[in-house]
């Protein structure tokens, strides 16, 4: 492994604690690390610069830190390779080569995704080796110190696998495929890089710090400190996800009702999911702020977030800069995202998420000005304050929980408990939705991008697409399935709105399940400094 910094993400932490403390970004100075990390204070103060890194540009990878703004780049970029996000342009450049599968090949540049990725999460998971290994011998109350370790276990954790799932394919099928290395003790510039393993051995070590953390949380009977804080109940969401992808459907179903049991979180009611729409005038280029309730931690169903201060912000290196096209940031108004045709067209009109874009308003690309004015473009994301450049961004929350263990007992072979699942959720967004689900059963998923409603399964990985777009990587979920995707279409008259429908490839009209191109190349610099980790080692190359 090449040394990444250790514990170089500290000196952020100081905007959530107010503490005066501030650790020596040098990896050598390990008097410095053990003087911060000696007590129960430091441990949060380093935890807290780990979180602070979440939505902090990453300068590492220097001209292409605008596209690298932590957990939601990641997110970002997972999602614009799947099919119900569409890339209008390529404006300024940023997240274009992550839609058109151009990045795979930069993974021998220290500037593009792959070393992005990579760098960042191992960097994430040496901290919270750092802050493990120091409890021992840390002083302060316990019950706080098991707080802040199932901290750094939930976010070890999550690191490994956002890696796992971004440089191989899906668990299911995949187990004894090479994983990425596992290091579960703090590095030194003398540790040896380790081997890639296998997909099982990544998800073992996921499952038993998930677990770890939380019998630690419940054990320590300390609260949620800070929405920026991973906690119980957020844990056993994390917890839900990964059981998805293993196929463990009853510890999903398990673990996303007790996400759904924090005190306090409820479900945004049908009033609560309406979008405002921000405004442009192609004459007078002013803009007007729109309002919705995913740029706030502040919403009542948010488990897990960063609550961005005017002082934390950047504007540029920033989620909405990419997203909202109302505004004076030039990256989105130039390049709009937006919903795919198809995915807009299965949604009721009775439906409040039917606001969260604009539909076929008579103004295609090629008659697109600037700003949001242009058919399908999303206003789910938008700025919270246009002139401060502050949004919050949310990484989890409750309904994404609702989701999983609809989908869970659905495949349990339970469409009752599935359907009143669902119901919890629909009943908030679209005052029909009974007619929609009443007479579906069937845990079989009849079609993967397009296709027509014929089970229940069917029904709610689609809820889970309109709800969830722009949230969770969506080509995660196609590696999942293994259904295949497209890109391709034709729905109500209208050929697809891709810009790009990836025709550079043979199998662009339905792609494989196990499509090679959807998962990233091992970065070239961690080949060239672990000696466990060669070219044989490589993921293969097909451009």
């Amino acid at each position: 492994m090449r040394r990444f910094a250790i514990l170089f993400f500290i000196t952020l932490a100081v905007a959530f604690t107010g503490c005066n403390r501030e650790l020596d970004i040098d990896p050598t100075d390990q008097m410095s690390k053990n003087a911060v990390l000696s007590d129960v204070e430091g441990m949060q103060v380093a935890m807290d610069g780990v979180y602070a890194a979440m939505y902090h540009k990453i300068d590492f990878v220097s001209a292409n830190m605008h596209q690298c703004f932590g957990n939601m780049a990641v997110i970002l970029a997972a999602d614009l390779m799947g099919e119900d996000m569409v890339h209008t342009a390529q404006g300024p450049g940023w997240f274009w080569k992550d839609y058109t599968y151009e990045m795979r090949s930069r993974y021998t540049s220290t500037i593009w995704r792959s070393y992005f990725t990579w760098k960042y999460f191992y960097s994430i998971i040496s901290n919270c080796n750092y802050i493990i290994a120091s409890a021992d011998d840390a002083t302060g109350d316990e019950n706080e110190k098991g707080y802040v370790l199932g901290q750094a276990y939930a976010t070890r954790a999550y690191s490994y696998f956002m890696l796992i799932q971004s440089f191989q394919q899906t668990y299911k099928g995949h187990e004894q495929s090479p994983g990425v290395p596992v290091y579960t003790e703090p590095t030194t510039s003398a540790s040896k890089g380790k081997g890639r393993g296998t997909v099982a051995e990544v998800y073992s070590q996921i499952d038993s710090d998930l677990n770890e953390a939380l019998v630690l949380f419940e054990e320590s009977g300390v609260g949620q400190k800070h929405v920026s804080h991973l906690d119980f109940y957020s844990t056993s969401l994390l917890k839900a996800r990964v059981a998805l992808v293993e196929n463990d459907w009853q510890t999903a179903a398990d673990a996303a009702a007790d996400a759904l049991k924090k005190p306090g979180k409820t479900l945004l009611s049908l009033s609560e999911a309406a979008v405002i729409k921000g405004t442009f005038d192609d004459e007078t280029s002013e803009w007007t702020t729109g309002s919705t309730p995913f740029n706030s931690v502040d919403s009542p169903n948010v488990l897990w977030g960063a609550q961005i201060l005017s002082e934390q912000s950047n504007v540029f290196a920033s989620f909405f800069s990419m997203m909202d096209a109302c505004t004076d940031v030039y990256y989105a108004a130039e390049a709009p995202k937006c919903i795919s045709n198809w995915l807009y067209s299965q949604i009721p009109d009775t439906d409040v998420r039917k606001g969260w874009w604009n539909g076929n308003i008579g103004i295609p690309k090629s008659k697109w000005h600037y700003g949001a004015n242009i058919n399908y473009n999303q206003f789910k994301f938008q700025w919270k304050n246009q002139k401060s450049h502050t949004g919050d961004y949310i990484f989890m929350r409750l309904e994404e929980a609702v989701l999983i263990r609809a989908e869970a007992l659905c495949r349990l072979g339970d469409d009752e408990g599935a359907k009143a699942a669902l119901a919890e959720l629909e009943s908030r967004r679209n005052p029909n939705y009974e007619s929609r689900i009443t007479s579906l059963t069937g845990f079989e998923q009849t079609f993967s991008s397009v296709g027509e409603v014929s089970t229940l399964l069917d029904e709610i990985l689609l809820q889970r697409r309109i709800e969830l777009w722009g949230e969770v990587g969506r080509i995660y979920d196609i590696l999942r399935l293994g259904k295949g995707w497209t890109r391709t279409w034709s729905v109500g008259g209208e050929e697809s709105n891709h810009t790009d429908r990836l025709t550079k490839y043979a199998d662009h009209l339905n792609f494989p399940a196990d499509y090679l191109e959807c998962i990233m190349m091992i970065p070239q610099a961690e080949i060239d400094n672990n000696p466990n980790i060669g070219p044989e080692d490589q993921n293969p190359f097909v451009q």
